[in-house]
């Protein structure tokens, strides 16, 4: 109960402490004054905070546990679009590899046609060297020699 008392004489003495002007109204009896406040018509108002209730502790209570609950469900909806968004990106991505496999293997079949186009080139032109390097001799002959063209 000491502390009760002394923290009630503590808020007591904290909001004893503000003046008030002269000509203004005087504090109620169960409130203190605690400050000014400038309302939307630019003109300041005093403010008074009185002792609540056990009721009304329980509804300030209330109120707050209700926006924290506001917010944190806001805040687990965020994470859930968040998470829903990367999983979207995730399936567009396996949705779109078909496509990238069919340019690749269309890009290694391009190469490899390159490669088989030179290839048979260079064989007619080694074939050629061959062929001039002996000129007696047969193509069978002249394919199961080397002579060193290249």
């Amino acid at each position: 109960m000491d502390l009760v008392s002394w923290s009630l004489k503590a808020i007591d003495q904290i909001f004893s402490t503000g003046r008030q002007g002269k000509g203004e109204p005087s504090c109620p009896d169960v409130a203190f004054f605690s400050g000014y406040t400038m309302d939307s018509w630019q003109k300041w108002r005093i403010v008074f905070l009185t002792m609540m209730s056990v009721e009304g502790v329980e509804d300030v209570y209330k109120i707050r546990f209700l926006i924290t609950g506001f917010l944190l469900f806001g805040v687990y909806g965020y994470l859930v679009y968040r998470e829903i968004g990367k999983t979207s990106a995730v399936a567009l991505a396996i949705a779109r590899l078909p496509g990238l496999f069919e340019g690749i293997c269309r890009a290694i079949n391009t190469q490899t046609e390159m490669l088989r186009e030179q290839n048979s080139k260079l064989d007619v032109i080694l074939q050629d060297c061959r062929l001039a390097a002996v000129p007696g001799l047969s193509s069978d002959l002249a394919n199961d020699q080397e002579f060193g063209c290249f």
